[in-house]
C-alpha cells in the first residue's frame, strides 16, 4: 500500500473526528516520568503521537533525499502539513499530533531484535530518534506503537554516533505487527522484517514457528520430540507455523548433510492460548556456539 495513501487515510479519519467533536477536543500535559500529553474528545482519553517513541513516519521520496551523515539528527516532519494543503483545520491544532482512537486510527507494533552475535551492544536510531540504548545481544525492545509508512533504521555500537554498523530502510503497513531482526556477523549485518502474525488463538493449543537467524550455521533438520516437524531449515528461512498441545518439549536441531546434533534445547515449555517463535541465533564457530531464543509474540496480547 501506498505510503502518501496511508497517511492521507490515517488524517482524513482522524480530521473526521475532530469536525465531529471538536467542542469537546483539547489535549492536556501532564507529568509521567516525563512530559506527556493526553487528547480528550467527548470525555474520553487518548494516547497520541507525540506519546510514542517511534517517530512520525516519512514519504518513500523524503527517505531517499536523508543525508547520509544526519543518521542520528531527527527529522523535524512536515509531511502532514505538506498532504493536505487545502484542509481548514480548528485554529491552533497541530496537525502532528494524531490521536490513537480504537477503530479509527491506522497503526501497528514493531519490536527491535539483536540477533546478530557480535561482541558489543548497540543503539538503534529511527529517522534519526533514539529509539533504545544499551540493546545487548540475544535481547528485544518492548512492542512499539508506530504509524504506517517509510523509516530508516541506523544502529550503532552503544555509545556511538559515527561508523554505524548497519542503516536499513523499512516499510511498515497498518494492522501488523513486527520484529525488526538486526542479523549477520562481523561487518556484514542487515535487518530483516519480520511479520509477527495476527492470529486466532485457542486456549487449549499453543503455537509456535521457526526463525533461522544464524548466518554460519549447516542448513538443518527440526526434531520435536525426536519428531521431524521441518527439513532443510536455512539461514533467514521464517516457517510455518504449528499447533501442539500445551506442555514441556524436547527440542533438536541436526545437520541435514551429517545428522550430526548441532543445538538442543530438552526443556521446551508452551502455554495454551500463545504463540511463540523459535529463533536460531549465534557463531556456530565461536566458543558459545547456538542458542536458541524463545520470545511470547505480540498477537497474544497486544490490542488494535
Amino acid at each position: 500500500m501506498n505510503s502518501l495513501f496511508v497517511l492521507r487515510k490515517i488524517m482524513i479519519k482522524t480530521l473526521a473526528c475532530f469536525s465531529r467533536n471538536i467542542l469537546s477536543f483539547h489535549i492536556v500535559k501532564k507529568k509521567r516520568n516525563g512530559m506527556v500529553r493526553k487528547m480528550a474528545m467527548n470525555n474520553n482519553w487518548y494516547e497520541t503521537s507525540e506519546d510514542l517513541l517511534m517517530p512520525l513516519p516519512l514519504t518513500e521520496n523524503q527517505i531517499e533525499q536523508l543525508s547520509t551523515e544526519d543518521l542520528t539528527e531527527e527529522m523535524v516532519d512536515q509531511t502532514l502539513q505538506l498532504l493536505y494543503p487545502r484542509i481548514s483545520l480548528p485554529q491552533n491544532t497541530n496537525v502532528t499530533v494524531i490521536p490513537i482512537i480504537p477503530g479509527i486510527t491506522l497503526f501497528g507494533y514493531i519490536r527491535f531484535f539483536h540477533a546478530s552475535p557480535v561482541n558489543q551492544r548497540v543503539d538503534i536510531y529511527v529517522n534519526g530518534r533514539k529509539i533504545a540504548s544499551n540493546l545487548s545481544y540475544r535481547s528485544f525492545t518492548e512492542y512499539l506503537k508506530v504509524f504506517p509508512g517509510y523509516y530508516r533504521v541506523a544502529v550503532f555500537a552503544a555509545g556511538t554516533t559515527t561508523n554505524p554498523l548497519v542503516v536499513s530502510r523499512i516499510n511498515v503497513i497498518p494492522n501488523r505487527i513486527y520484529t525488526a531482526a538486526i542479523i549477520g556477523l562481523g561487518t556484514d549485518l542487515d535487518i530483516q522484517m519480520i511479520n509477527d502474525n495476527r492470529r486466532v488463538l485457542e486456549n487449549d493449543r499453543a503455537y509456535f514457528r521457526l526463525v533461522q537467524f544464524s548466518p554460519n550455521a549447516p542448513v538443518m533438520d527440526v526434531y520435536w520430540d525426536d519428531r521431524l516437524i521441518l527439513s532443510e531449515l536455512e539461514y533467514q528461512e521464517v516457517s510455518r507455523y504449528l499447533g501442539v498441545t500445551p506442555g514441556e518439549y524436547n527440542l533438536k536441531f541436526t545437520s541435514t548433510m551429517t545428522d550430526d546434533v548441532i543445538l538442543e534445547n530438552p526443556s521446551v515449555i508452551l502455554e495454551g492460548g500463545k504463540a511463540y517463535t523459535i529463533y536460531v541465533v549465534g557463531d556456530i564457530a565461536s566458543r558459545t556456539g547456538l542458542q536458541v531464543v524463545i520470545p511470547l509474540e505480540g498477537t497474544t496480547y497486544l490490542e488494535f
